[in-house]
């Protein structure tokens, strides 16, 4: 049996089940040697869809998302083929794929066979897009979470993520990521992120992705699966577990969602693994000396997920039952109440539904205020001591830069040595004078020759920058400053023929 192992060194076939071997078998095909020019479910279902749908959906695996999975699996052998989604040997952002190929390919002709579309006034189809866009995320994640394959075998790396690395780590191994919920606080935490010794800052943009976290382990750490990795390879987390660091807001989607997603898609690829959130915590801005009515925002409570978060972490104004006095208390627990700063009497009970819930985005406090924050987090996953150590470890004295100090002072008391480098210089001296000399006669003798071969190549067409800009990265110079410059050698050489003997002949006196 045949078995592919393309670019990304993945055998797809391997992961199909028992309904991919079905549908493969019945349009006619081995699923051990899928074909590379064409995607097979694709054809099918553009040539006659509504018949193959009556024909395979009576099979107990059949499902939108095993179609779509068997389809995946037959575009991953075309593109292991041929270079990815644009044969350009580049993997390339989700978004990508969906046009590529998802999209036309597939999506629309089994949303045809399905009649999963309407008709608008202008009598034109109207597929529903963000529905099939969202089988394709999930699709890819399937083969992520399910199937131990990364995103970039499936030829994708995320394009919409901020990362910006910082430089050197705290110490040689040290593996620290600072990780903000939205991209406009990535430049607020470099310059923390540096002197903290993370490796990078990394935004989550609203949420992170298993694609995107596997470009930062990639790119900022050298992480390689296993079939990737070379003989002398070393596993950065190995020893040293990946250090998570995160900041999002105080509310639901922040504390709750972002913050830990960090951290959970990461396993996916390490379990050596310690995270910490740095904030943003309402006491915190209490310590910076904030006013928390001034820095709040209404969260919302739209489901139970947010209403729960609220009874626990929301801030509210509370109104004493024994005097006119208000202030703020954290969820509505009356087990957990505080008094009243004024009588330390009870407050009224919180009706979550009539009362506004409060959170507070990271932007409440200044960056500089979250500075010792973010050393504190580190703290709290990795022992001062420990970093200490590794410092004093990493901290060891340069033997050659010794060697060159030393040496120094050494040639600074030989007579000889001095005496000899004396001489050295005033020679290079005589000999740059003569060098400079010559050049400036030269560039002289040249300068209103230099645009003689202007019409020395020819003249280029606007398929050739078509071409060009197709197959290079590099800006289109359709014309050789190399080959001009020779023209103007031969011509020196050629006109100035008795000058240039002159220079050849002069007797330098030294």
């Amino acid at each position: 049996m045949a078995y592919y192992y393309g670019r990304s060194h993945t055998t797809w076939p391997n992961f199909l089940d028992d309904f991919g071997h079905y549908i493969i078998n019945h349009l006619g095909y081995s699923p051990y040697d899928l074909p590379r020019e064409k995607n097979i479910i694709c054809e099918a279902l553009k040539a006659h869809g509504e018949t193959l749908i009556r024909q395979i959906d009576w099979h107990n695996g059949y499902s939108r998302a095993a179609m779509a999975r068997v389809a995946t699996i037959c575009q991953m052998v075309i593109f292991d083929d041929k270079g990815g989604p644009e044969e350009d040997d580049k993997p390339k952002a989700l978004r990508r794929h969906w046009y590529a190929w998802f999209k036309v390919n597939f999506s629309q002709p089994f949303a045809d066979a399905l009649g999963d579309y309407e008709i608008n006034d202008q009598g034109v189809k109207e597929y529903k897009d963000l529905k099939w866009s969202g089988l394709l995320s999930q699709t890819y994640s399937w083969f992520v979470d399910r199937k131990d394959v990364t995103y970039r075998d499936l030829w994708v790396e995320d394009a919409s993520r901020m990362i910006e690395t910082t430089g050197d780590g705290l110490f040689s191994e040290a593996n620290i990521l600072i990780c903000v919920e939205k991209d406009s606080l990535l430049s607020d935490f470099l310059e923390p992120a540096q002197a903290i010794g993370a490796r990078a800052v990394y935004s989550g943009k609203g949420k992170s992705s298993k694609a995107a976290i596997e470009k930062v382990l990639r790119d900022v750490f050298g992480w390689r699966q296993p079939s990737e990795r070379q003989y002398d390879y070393i596993d950065p987390f190995e020893n040293e577990p990946l250090i998570i660091l995160h900041i999002s807001d105080h509310d639901y989607d922040g504390e709750a969602v972002i913050g830990p997603t960090f951290g959970e898609q990461a396993y996916r690829y390490t379990t050596n693994i310690k995270e910490a959130r740095i904030g943003i915590i309402p006491h915190q801005l209490q310590d910076a000396g904030y006013n928390l009515q001034e820095k709040w925002y209404s969260v919302k409570v739209g489901n139970s997920g947010y209403v729960k978060w609220a009874k626990e972490k929301a801030l509210f104004i509370a109104t004493c039952e024994e005097c006119p006095t208000k202030f703020v208390i954290a969820g509505t627990d009356d087990d957990q109440q505080i008094g009243c700063p004024q009588c330390n009497g009870k407050h009224q009970a919180i009706d979550i539904k009539k009362q506004t819930p409060h959170g507070f985005e990271v932007e409440a406090m200044k960056s500089r205020d979250y500075y010792g924050l973010i050393v504190d987090a580190l703290f709290w996953v990795m022992d001062f001591e420990y970093i200490v150590d590794h410092l004093r470890d990493d901290c060891v004295a340069d033997h050659w830069w010794a060697a060159e100090i030393t040496v120094d002072k050494v040639l600074q008391k030989n007579d000889s040595y001095q005496k000899l480098q004396k001489e050295i210089d005033r020679l290079q001296d005589i000999a740059n004078q003569f060098k400079d000399d010559t050049i400036a006669e030269l560039t002289n003798l040249g300068e209103d020759q230099v645009s003689n071969w202007r019409d020395l190549e020819d003249n280029p067409t606007e398929d050739e920058m078509k071409s060009h800009v197709k197959h290079n990265s590099y800006t289109w110079r359709p014309f050789s400053i190399n080959k001009r410059t020779r023209k103007l050698v031969e011509w020196l050489e050629n006109e100035r023929a008795d000058e240039l003997e002159e220079m050849k002949n002069q007797i330098i006196e030294w």
